[in-house]
């Protein structure tokens, strides 16, 4: 009996150590000047000094420019203990309504990761992929962005803590990470709003960016800052309708796609660029067409036939098929003088 009470108490102090170092935490990274609320849906959101956001019911976790806090909403009773069944990390803080059992929970990285630096889009699509592996994994609300948190310690919630800080290979090691084109699907859905739309942008954006540079480089760099702005704006709206990145993500994405590519762009290079984009592109177009042309040659057609239904040379088609032919240590497809296979 009396080692059941002491191991009960060392795994409470334990619990109150991790506390107290999570909270202190949460209040050094937290924004200078966070966006905060007692009630998002009746007051809206506003901004205080650090220290008196502390006291609202909901505050922002992170900076525009960085990510420290990996959040999530999930509404449904026992919320802030789930976790464990669902085989999730523990969770560096835990942030409990106690009338509703719902909850917010929170992963606190080591390493804080820019969400608006084109220079940082591979960690920024690898934290986004892990995200998204732990709101899947989580049940959590596909809806929500993470822009404001139950403030951890206010008296309205129920706060708990369960582990220190993580870097995305720790929180990688429990879940499985989305892959990259699956994250650009589910950016697609409406009701989406976690990471992958910054990802989403920086590609529209940066593409947009490459060609806008030739037109705008003689009108100086503040122009074509101006323009990409614009164009982030638009393309936010337009790709997230009903949960877009705020205007100070979207601004900050845009500034540095732009000083990127002002800085990095030449005449030459954007000769490369479009040159390895044609390649790209005409790559893809001959692999389809050296796909039909196989196709077609194994049921029999002749290559007069095949050459005026793909709209490639004769003397191509045959170049096709005799290094195919090869390539596979094949014989060479018997071509009839025909149109289409004889019946027997």
């Amino acid at each position: 009996m009396w080692i059941f009470l002491e191991m009960e108490a060392l795994i409470s102090a334990s619990r109150t150590n991790y506390l107290q170092q999570a909270m202190r935490f949460f209040k050094e990274t937290a924004p200078a000047r966070p966006f905060c609320s007692d009630d998002p849906r009746t007051q809206g959101q506003y901004q205080l000094r650090r220290c008196e956001a502390l006291k609202r019911r909901h505050i922002q976790p992170n900076t525009p420019k960085l990510v420290t806090w990996l959040c999530f909403d999930i509404d449904r009773p026992g919320a802030a203990y789930d976790w464990y069944d669902r085989n999730l990390p523990p969770p560096t803080l835990t942030i409990e309504n106690p009338h509703n059992g719902h909850a917010h929970l929170a992963y606190a990285l080591t390493k804080p990761i820019p969400r608006s630096d084109i220079s940082r889009i591979k960690p920024l699509q690898y934290m986004a992929a892990v995200s998204e592996g732990i709101r899947a994994q989580a049940g959590a609300d596909l809806g929500y962005s993470g822009g404001l948190l139950k403030t951890p310690g206010h008296p309205a919630w129920h706060t708990a803590s369960y582990a220190g800080t993580y870097s995305l290979d720790d929180l990688a090691d429990w879940v499985t990470p989305v892959k990259l084109v699956d994250l650009r699907k589910k950016v697609k859905n409406s009701e989406y709003a976690g990471l992958g739309r910054n990802c989403l942008l920086f590609e529209l954006l940066r593409t947009f960016a490459y060609a806008a540079w030739r037109h705008y480089r003689l009108a100086g760099f503040e122009t074509f800052q101006s323009e990409v702005e614009l164009r982030a704006i638009d393309l936010a709206a337009k790709s997230s309708p009903r949960t877009p990145l705020s205007t100070a993500e979207t601004r900050a994405i845009a500034r540095s796609v732009a000083k990127w590519v002002w800085r990095h762009f030449s005449a030459s290079g954007f000769a490369a660029y479009q040159s390895a984009v044609g390649r790209r592109k005409g790559a893809a177009k001959r692999a389809a067409e050296l796909e039909r042309v196989l196709l077609m040659a194994s049921e029999g057609y002749s290559q007069r036939r095949i050459s005026a239904a793909v709209g490639v040379a004769q003397t191509t088609v045959s170049h096709w098929l005799r290094t195919h032919a090869q390539s596979t240590e094949q014989k060479p497809y018997q071509i009839y003088p025909v149109c289409a296979p004889q019946p027997l």
